[in-house]
This record gives structure tokens, C-alpha cells and sequence, in this order.
């Protein structure tokens, strides 16, 4: 259900979301790349916004503030989805998940006016558990049930997502999260469901999709932070490398 009269905050929100031209503004940061000049694109499912971050942004220090505006590596090392971006994308690039913090010292992932990676999420609005929605977000967006944020979502932000990724041509775009599978397969414009492929670490499954008939190459893996079946270990990253490389290989940059 819509909340009604739409507040101005849940106005510029739709606005902001509808409008192509403002689409960087609803990501973390990074280059999106263009087709003379490919960039990797790194996608969640939403932004984490978690207790510890809650309370850094209630006395956030003018350094800190500046750092997280930057989208600073600096401050991207502290959290433990974008250290395992790190490990995977250093993996992708030819090098060891162990050496991640050299290679975002040296490449700079994500950050403003940065080269060669991009970060976003399928939804905007941060939140501190996927299953979670709060009397903010509802007042932020306009919407008092998530499936119906999402369902806006799904109309109005993946088409302006797939226009972006259609012109930027992307070398790979990496969905993190299986459970939003079809959603990642939409935006790349992907027909069909690729098939799965499963590695085993430590007794414990962890299954990803890719595929290349799409707009641009995409591989769907289980999310990098969290329980068993996600990508929490070092083998478990260099693993999924491999497949998509088999799969896919992955270019050098232009």
C-alpha cells in the first residue's frame, strides 16, 4: 500500500529513482565504464546498513564523513562485503584473493572517479536486513510494505538499470545473490535461466549461474558476506573465479 499524500522526501525519491540522468546518484560509486572503455560491474541486492554503521553516522567525524562521501577504500575495507569484492575482483584480474588489500590499494574499486569497477544494488533504499523495513524507509520511499517498494522497483529502476548496462557494456556484471537471480538475468537482459554449477568447500555447497547470450556477460553468485553457502573463505572466492573464467573468461581492461 502507497502512503498517501506522498511526502515531498517520498516524491524526490521516485523522481530521483525514475530519472536516468540521475542514476549514479542511486549507487555507491565507481566507474560504469562505456563500451570503449569496459568496466566490471559489481551488483547487490540492497545496501547494508548495519548497528555499528548507525552509530558511526550519529557522531561521524568530519574525516570519516569525507571517506564514506569518497567511497574511500580506506573506509571499503572495514566492511566485510566489500573485502570479499576485493578478494573476488583481484581473483578475477589474475591475482590471489590473499592479496586483496595490496590490489585495492593499487586499483581503487569503486570509489569516486575511479576507473575500471563499478558498485550498485538492485534496490536503493539501505537497510540493515534484507527482510527488513522500518517506519523510515517507508516514509523515505513512500511505500509501507517492501514487497511493494520492490514490486515499484522492479518497473521503474531495472529499466532504467538495463539502459545504463546497454550503454556502458560492462566486460562482466557480477549479481551477488541468488535469490534474486531472475532479477540480475532482467537487467542484463538475459533469456532463460542459466544453468547452475556447484563447487563444495568444507562440505558445504555454493552453487552460481552464468551466462553470455545476454546484452553482456553475467554470473550470479551467492552473496559475500554471511552464512555457510555464501562466499566466506578464500578457496570458496579463488573456486568461483575459476568457473567463471571457464565459462566466460574475463578481459583485460581497454
Amino acid at each position: 500500500m502507497i502512503v498517501t499524500p506522498l511526502s515531498p522526501a517520498a516524491a524526490a525519491f521516485r523522481n530521483r529513482v525514475e530519472d536516468e540522468a540521475a542514476f549514479l546518484t542511486t549507487c555507491e560509486g565507481g566507474d560504469p565504464g562505456s563500451p570503449e572503455n569496459r568496466s566490471i560491474w559489481m551488483l547487490g541486492i540492497e545496501p547494508g546498513w548495519s548497528l555499528a554503521d548507525e552509530a558511526a553516522d550519529t557522531k561521524m567525524e568530519g574525516e570519516r564523513a569525507a571517506k564514506l562521501e569518497a567511497y574511500a577504500v580506506e573506509l571499503q575495507l572495514e566492511w566485510p562485503f566489500n573485502r570479499n569484492a576485493f578478494k573476488l575482483l583481484c581473483a578475477l584480474e589474475g591475482g590471489d584473493p590473499e592479496d586483496f588489500r595490496a590490489f585495492a590499494q593499487r586499483a581503487r574499486p569503486f570509489e569516486r572517479s575511479s576507473t575500471g569497477y563499478f558498485k550498485a544494488n538492485l534496490f536503493p533504499e539501505p537497510c540493515n536486513k534484507v527482510g527488513e523495513w522500518d517506519a523510515h524507509s517507508a516514509a523515505k520511499t513512500g511505500f509501507t510494505r517492501k514487497d511493494d517498494y520492490r514490486a515499484w522497483l522492479r518497473e521503474n529502476r531495472f529499466r532504467v538499470m538495463k539502459s545504463w548496462i546497454e550503454h556502458c557494456r560492462p566486460r562482466l556484471v557480477i549479481g551477488t545473490g541468488l535469490t534474486h537471480l531472475a532479477d540480475f538475468l532482467e537487467i542484463t537482459g538475459t533469456p532463460g535461466t542459466p544453468t547452475v554449477h556447484t563447487i563444495t568447500v568444507n562440505g558445504h555447497a555454493k552453487r552460481l549461474h552464468v551466462a553470455t547470450n545476454g546484452m553482456v556477460p553475467v554470473a550470479v553468485i551467492p552473496h559475500l558476506s554471511g552464512g555457510p553457502h555464501s562466499l566466506n573463505s578464500n578457496e570458496a572466492i579463488r573456486l568461483i573465479v575459476e568457473q567463471i573464467r571457464s565459462e566466460i573468461g574475463v578481459e583485460s581492461p581497454a
